[in-house]
C-alpha cells in the first residue's frame, strides 16, 4: 500500500462525524449480534442482512476491500469438506479477513444453505449447535476484526478519550443527565418523566462503575455503553424502538455475568437490568 493511499484512508476515516461514526458502530454491533445469535432456521436471511450491511457501509466495506486481496477457491474447499471437517483459517490477519468474507459470500450467493456448511461443527445432533459453533469459530473472527477497525477509527477521531474517566462526566453525562439540558422530555413521549429520569441517573452511575472495572474488557464496555445510550434515546422518543432497548438489556446482563458477584458493577447492573426491562 502506498503512502498516498494510506493518507487517503486516514482522511476518509476522519471525514465521518462523531454522530455518523456512532451510528455505524452501533448498527454494526446490532446486525452482527443478530447474525451471531441467529436461529438456524433464519441463518441464511441473517447472513444476507449482515453482508448487505457491510456492503452498504462505505467505511466498513472499504476495510474489507483493502484486506480482500487474496483469492481463495471457496467452491472447491466447500466441495472437498467432509462431515465433521472444519475450515482452517489463515494465520495472517488480512488473509483471514479475505477467507472468511469470501466464504460467507460463497454461502450467500450459491444454492447451499448456511446449515449445510455449518453441519459438522456441532458435537451432538442439534442443528442449532452446529450454526452457533460455526458462527463462533468462523464468522466471529471477521466481526472481531471489524470491531477492532472501528476502534482504530475512534482513536483516529479522538473519540477514545471518552473511554477514560472523563467519559462519564463530559460525554455520557451530557447524554443522560437532565440537568445538562440536552435531553428534554417531550409531552408526547411514551414513558413518564420520573421513570426516564430514574433510568438516566442509574445508567450514569452504572457506566461510571463499569469504566473503572478492570475485569471487563474495553470492547464489552464500549458495546454496553453504546446500547445504553441508544436505549436512553429510544425511551425519550414518541415511538420507541423496543428492539434497541432489549439489546441494552442483553448487554447489561452480559456484564452482570462477567462482573464479580457482590461488586458495585454487578449490583448496579442488576438494578439497571431490572429497570430497563420495564421499558420493553
Amino acid at each position: 500500500m502506498s503512502l498516498l493511499w494510506g493518507e487517503l484512508v486516514m482522511s476518509e476515516k476522519l471525514a465521518l462525524t462523531e454522530q455518523e461514526y456512532q451510528k455505524v458502530s452501533l448498527n454494526f454491533r446490532k446486525i452482527a449480534s443478530r447474525f451471531l445469535q441467529t436461529d438456524f432456521r433464519e441463518a441464511d436471511d441473517n447472513l444476507d442482512r449482515f453482508l448487505l450491511f457491510i456492503e452498504e457501509s462505505p467505511a466498513i466495506y472499504k476495510f474489507i476491500q483493502e484486506n480482500n486481496t487474496k483469492e481463495y477457491e471457496i467452491e472447491e474447499l466447500i466441495d472437498a469438506k467432509h462431515y465433521n471437517q472444519k475450515f482452517k483459517l489463515p494465520v495472517r490477519t488480512s488473509d483471514e479477513i479475505a477467507f472468511i468474507y469470501q466464504l460467507l459470500k460463497g454461502i450467500s450467493e450459491n444454492e447451499r444453505t448456511y446449515l449445510d456448511i455449518a453441519i459438522g461443527y456441532n458435537d451432538g445432533n442439534k442443528l442449532q449447535d452446529a450454526v452457533t459453533k460455526f458462527n463462533q469459530q468462523v464468522a466471529k473472527p471477521l466481526i472481531d476484526h471489524i470491531v477492532s477497525y472501528l476502534g482504530e477509527m475512534a482513536i483516529d477521531m479522538g473519540l477514545n478519550k471518552k473511554l477514560g474517566t472523563q467519559y462519564n462526566i463530559n460525554g455520557f453525562r451530557g447524554q443522560l443527565n437532565h440537568s445538562e439540558g440536552h435531553s428534554s422530555i417531550t409531552a408526547n413521549q411514551m414513558y413518564s418523566e420520573s421513570k426516564v429520569e430514574d433510568l438516566k441517573d442509574l445508567s450514569e452511575k452504572f457506566v461510571g462503575e463499569l469504566l473503572k472495572d478492570e475485569d471487563i474488557s474495553l470492547t464489552q464496555k464500549e458495546d454496553t455503553i453504546e446500547f445504553i445510550e441508544a436505549a436512553i434515546q429510544e425511551v425519550e422518543a414518541e415511538k420507541p424502538k423496543k428492539a434497541l432497548i432489549k439489546m441494552a438489556v442483553e448487554k447489561v446482563n452480559e456484564v452482570k455475568e462477567v462482573a464479580a458477584a457482590g461488586s458495585t458493577v454487578y449490583t448496579m447492573g442488576n438494578q439497571l437490568w431490572n429497570l430497563l426491562r420495564t421499558f420493553t
